[in-house]
């Protein structure tokens, strides 16, 4: 099923960016209908007194008790980095967007606050509804860490559970076509500076996308979808530590890259010095600090889900 999700998606990438819009905002439109549902559904049982639930407490945003300890502060921030990844595409398409000068930035802005607004009050929603006890729906139960909406859906939804598998299986494909077109657009614009082959700076005649890009990189991830699956069990929870470690690596080298760029404007107005000098120099620096704080945790050999490989055979050399 992965393996048909990604070629899918790189033919809708491969035959035109006006195409990949229409099948991003049809998939976006059944996630916010599917969560804005299942959210609805939790304020309504909630109401109804079934089950019992938490309260909200405000302690939930003091960031005080999470600096105790910094390995989950760092962990935390890049898994929100993984979150947002993706929702930054329209960054990558600039090129190709309506007034690029202006759309593609508030766009990412905007889906910034969309994304947290979402994230922030389902999370708070389903916290307070199956409480973080060990039985049952409780997020503390082992059974539920791996799918928190599948074990909720039927206590949600009832028969409309599979409104859920749904908005998943919707969420799948949008990460899909978001993985596709940044990297095809990079490996583009890589090809026509000569950082790789003239081929890669190839754009298709007809389609107007980069055809043989978006080809190499639905390959690409077939490849590392099928060769991981046979190699790891734990694909998704190993994979997202080393991809925000690389999230984390570009988005500082961008927030450096901007400073630098606009260093001689920074004293024109005071939203040039904090917009392009000041937020931009103090996201790379935090970032630049997990990067490092991470990359010193996963070299440790016990980190991450999957064993470490068997030690070699003693007529081998090391």
């Amino acid at each position: 099923t992965g393996v048909l999700f990604i070629v899918f998606m790189t033919l809708v990438n491969y035959r035109g960016i006006r195409l990949g819009e229409h099948v991003q905002r049809v998939l976006t439109y059944v996630q916010y209908v599917s969560l804005g549902i299942f959210a609805l559904a939790i304020i309504i049982r909630s109401a109804g007194g079934a089950p019992e639930g938490q309260a909200f407490d405000v302690e939930w945003f003091n960031p005080a008790g999470a600096f105790a300890d910094a390995g989950a502060v760092v962990h935390g921030a890049l898994l929100a980095l993984f979150i947002y990844w993706g929702w930054d595409t329209c960054l990558a398409v600039n090129e190709e967007t309506e007034n690029p000068s202006v759309t593609p930035g508030r766009g990412a802005v905007i889906s910034a606050f969309v994304l947290v607004a979402i994230y922030v009050s389902v999370a708070l929603l389903v916290m307070m509804y199956a409480t973080v006890g060990t039985e049952g729906i409780g997020l503390g139960n082992e059974a539920n860490q791996a799918d928190v909406f599948l074990a909720m859906k039927d206590v949600v939804l009832g028969p409309w559970g599979w409104l859920i598998v749904v908005a998943v299986l919707a969420s799948v494909l949008s990460s899909t076509q978001t993985t596709i077109l940044p990297t095809a657009r990079g490996t583009l614009s890589m090809g026509v500076h000569g950082a790789l082959p003239p081929k890669f700076g190839e754009v298709h005649t007809r389609n107007q996308t980069p055809g043989f890009s978006t080809q190499v990189m639905g390959a690409a991830a077939v490849v590392y979808y099928v060769a991981m699956s046979f190699l790891s069990e734990n694909l998704l929870s190993d994979s997202i530590g080393a991809i925000s470690l690389f999230i984390a690596f570009y988005y500082a080298l961008t927030g450096f890259a901007c400073f630098w760029y606009f260093r001689g404007t920074l004293r024109d107005s005071a939203r040039n010095l904090w917009f392009r000098g000041i937020f931009p120099l103090l996201g790379a620096l935090i970032l630049n600090a997990a990067f490092f704080i991470s990359a010193v945790q996963i070299l440790a050999p016990a980190y991450g889900e999957t064993p470490p490989p068997p030690p070699p055979l003693p007529f081998l050399p090391p």
